[in-house]
């Protein structure tokens, strides 16, 4: 029983409460060999190593305390079990005995009352008090013996927080033992029946699958931003809309967003991270007739040039009134020019009569790493075919490459259509933590169950009163209570006794 009871118990706690401190504050989980001897110098590292205490929570130590306390508590629950069921149904005796009547805890009344009167009022008062029902144990012409008793229940309180706690730890070791947590990247649009397993003892992904009984499809994922002046621009969450679908039929549509995950199929998925695929979500396209662009443009250096050999005022006005209806055409030329719509995905770009097929697309063609930094260059590269040719055409979004390269892809051919980049969002994924924790059920209903026991414990108290009645004369009586209370004893007798001179109406 050494290894089994309360002082074992409380031993295991602390050793388990030290553990879980350093696994979750002081030593990374699951990091390299490596890393712990830049951190803690190669001695330690050795230590940490040997000793699994890289992966704490999941090593055969961690486990085994938990089950020992587990069975610490059961035996010290079963050890207990005979003592409360006796203090609380055991057979007592109910006839207040001479011994009684020299307790300490003894009130006594003597009250104006004839006899029978008297023993009305006792039975008010113990009403009163909240004892519902009063057994009346033995009478006689000038006695009468009372017995009452209420929260029993109360004894029951220790019990049923070890009964919780037992069933939080058992959901504790199914989640320790048989729990899964991994992480999944999905592009909007796309879906994934699938997740990588974190590694051992860290919250890393690595390459183990875990194929899931359904698929999640993130339909859209968006950024939420504070609206104050103080914090404009900072992220305030990241969201996915997320539908679930099973068997081809969809199951679920939620959105899941920071502390507030989604559950489904016994899984909990969370929104862990976000980031840019590199792609181009959507985008508006100008096109452009670049022969009136030509055009337009060859007229205006014409204009400059006169402006800038003019001899007097009058012809400088005149030239620079004719230079500003051109800027105005140009405007003109520009707002005018057809919009078309790309969205991710398309395989075609269809404008007039011509399908340009999407060859390939990027935020940042210069340098894909930087799209985490907000600074985007990009492009989508399309095949057109135009009078018995067939060439590739960059779409581009900066006027001064998009027109080089134009003029080198596209206008050589004869193509008449500048086409450029006006508007465009990048394509986000969304990052979804996935756990499985078959024993999550159990800890919440080990909570529970803790809960409501330590309010039964703490909140109900166990009384009992032995009440005497006593004919003195037939005008006076007396009224002996001896009282027990499982706790809060002094107050139960003091407000006894306010109640008692209240009924008895007894003056100090």
């Amino acid at each position: 029983m050494a290894l089994t009871g309360v002082k074992a118990g409380v031993i295991y706690l602390i050793i388990l409460a030290i553990l879980t401190v350093l696994g979750s504050t002081y030593i990374k989980q699951g990091a390299t060999y490596i890393e712990y001897v830049k951190s803690f110098g190669d001695f330690w590292a050795k230590i940490i190593w040997l000793t699994w205490v890289n992966n704490v929570f999941h090593s055969w130590y961690y486990q085994l305390l938990i089950f020992m306390v587990a069975v610490a508590v059961i035996v010290a629950t079963i050890d207990r079990f005979p003592k409360i069921y006796m203090q609380a149904y055991g057979r007592i005796h109910k006839k207040l005995t001479e011994k009684d009547l020299k307790s300490k805890n003894k009130l006594e009344f003597e009250v104006n009352l004839p006899f029978k009167q008297a023993f009305e009022k006792t039975i008010q008062l113990l009403h009163s008090l909240g004892f519902k029902k009063v057994e009346k144990v033995e009478e006689t012409d000038k006695e009468i013996y009372l017995f009452a008793e209420k929260g029993r229940f109360s004894r029951w309180g220790m019990f049923i927080t070890h009964v919780g706690i037992i069933v939080f730890l058992v959901g504790a070791f199914m989640g320790a033992v048989f729990g899964i947590r991994g992480q999944i990247e999905i592009p909007e649009g796309e879906s994934r029946n699938f997740f990588f397993k974190f590694r051992e003892g860290s919250l890393q992904a690595g390459n183990e699958i875990h194929m899931l009984p359904f698929e999640i499809k993130v339909n859209k994922f968006w950024l939420d931003f504070y609206d104050s002046e103080k914090f404009k621009g900072a992220i305030k969450s990241f969201n996915s809309e997320i539908e679930i679908w099973q068997q081809g039929q969809l199951k679920q549509k939620s959105i899941v967003q920071v502390n507030n995950p989604t559950d489904y199929g016994g899984y909990r998925i969370f929104q862990a991270t976000y980031g840019k695929t590199g792609d181009i979500k959507r985008a508006k396209l100008i096109v452009v007739d670049y022969r009136k662009m030509l055009q337009l443009m060859k007229e205006i250096n014409e204009i400059q040039q006169k402006l800038a050999t003019a001899k007097t005022e009058e012809e400088k006005k005149k030239y620079e009134k004719i230079l500003k209806d051109y800027e105005a055409k140009s405007v003109v030329l520009f707002s005018s020019a057809p919009r078309i719509e790309y969205k991710f995905g398309d395989k075609f770009i269809k404008f007039n009569d011509q399908n340009l097929t999407v060859i390939n697309q990027t935020l940042n063609y210069k340098n894909p790493m930087l799209i985490n930094q907000d600074i985007y260059d990009p492009v989508i590269v399309v095949r057109v075919k135009y009078n018995n040719q067939e060439f590739n055409l960059p779409i581009l979004a900066d006027p001064n490459v998009a027109i080089p390269a134009f003029n080198q892809f596209g206008w050589k051919y004869g193509y008449p259509y500048l086409i450029m980049i006006e508007e465009f969002e990048p394509r986000y994924f969304s990052g979804l933590q996935i756990t499985k924790m078959p024993g999550v059920n159990l800890i919440w209903i080990g909570t529970v169950i803790v809960v409501f026991g330590i309010m039964v414990a703490f909140y109900t108290v166990h009384r009992r009163v032995w009440v005497k009645v006593e004919k003195i004369n037939e005008n006076k009586s007396k009224v002996y209570i001896v009282v027990f209370a499982q706790k809060f004893l002094e107050s139960t007798k003091e407000r006894i006794k306010e109640k008692a001179e209240e009924i008895f109406n007894i003056t100090s």
